[in-house]
């Protein structure tokens, strides 16, 4: 790495020193690099990478705690920075001619400082964010797996109620299968926005962002799609079974309803007839001696 001077020469630029900061399988080097009177700071290595987020909510656990740890070792570091800022304010004075020059090298590695902090934070921000989307994904999966056995099990039912409260059963779970899923598409929208800035974050393209930037989204992707597509043929099945269970609940009404009508009409004729008969009985009491009239006559005769 070179850099150009005001009188034309070419300025190389050499690391001064660097920090090495560890925290479990997390690691990042600091370089203080000079180039000529000019000092900077850089990250010159990030394990892992800085956009990495695991590929599951396990590995995304333990990221975030190694981060936690790393960055909390990295601020205990800062007094080292500003013990450099010191120096170089105490050059300054002893060469009043380049104090401006100094002052802006003090400028820029306070900035170098709050920068790098302020990357791992979003890191940190990042790592949360993805622990969400992977919980998530996770209860989405299990509801998945809670509606598959559900499915497979024998439904069976005894009557009408059951079968109603069957049917209720299924749009329970459709309803919370729809739920989870919108959940947890939000959730990977607002997770890969938060990359893709976090990647477009700076005045330079960094190709080692851009790299973790692209894995990351491949993660979030081949996931959400997964489980989507389970969801799918899950969705799918269901609305098949819900039809031929609403079929049966339809044939069960008209079941129901003509053993109404049947119940109606026996009902009706079991009150019709004896009333016929009762009628019949009736209207031979009115005429009672209608026969008789025609027995004693040939007796009245006979006495006459």
């Amino acid at each position: 790495m070179s850099n150009e001077g005001s009188s034309g020469e070419h300025l190389s630029t050499t690391t001064v020193s660097s920090v090495a900061v560890q925290a479990g399988d997390s690691r990042i080097v600091i370089a203080i690099l000079k180039c000529g009177k000019w000092v900077q700071l850089q990250l010159t290595e990030s394990i892992p990478n800085v956009l990495e987020i695991g590929s599951n909510q396990d590995e995304t656990k333990k990221l975030l705690q190694d981060h936690e740890l790393l960055l909390a070792k990295l601020k205990s570091l800062e007094d080292q920075v500003w013990d450099l800022l010191c120096e170089a304010d105490k050059t300054a004075e002893e060469n009043k001619e380049q104090s401006q020059v100094y002052d802006a090298m003090a400028q820029t590695l306070g900035d170098a400082w709050d920068a790098l902090i302020i990357m791992l934070e979003k890191r940190r921000a990042l790592l949360k964010l993805t622990a969400v989307f992977f919980e998530n994904a996770l209860e989405f999966a299990i509801k998945i797996d809670q509606v598959e056995d559900f499915l497979q099990n024998a439904q069976e039912f005894e009557n009408t109620e059951s079968l109603k409260k069957l049917l209720h059963q299924h749009e329970h779970h459709t309803k919370e299968l729809l739920e989870k899923s919108l959940a947890l598409l939000n959730k990977s929208h607002e997770l890969t926005e938060f990359i893709e800035e976090f990647k477009s974050d700076g005045p330079n393209v960094n190709p080692e962002l851009i790299q973790g930037a692209h894995s990351s989204c491949l993660k979030i992707g081949s996931l959400l799609e997964l489980l989507q597509d389970r969801r799918r043929q899950l969705d799918k099945y269901m609305k098949q079974q819900c039809q031929g269970l609403e079929q049966v609940l339809q044939i069960c009404h008209w079941h129901h309803q003509e053993n109404q009508d049947l119940d109606w009409i026996f009902a009706r004729k079991a009150t019709t007839e004896p009333q016929y008969v009762v009628e019949s009985a009736e209207s031979t009491k009115e005429n009672p001696d209608h026969d008789s009239d025609e027995e004693i006559s040939p007796e009245g005769q006979g006495k006459s």
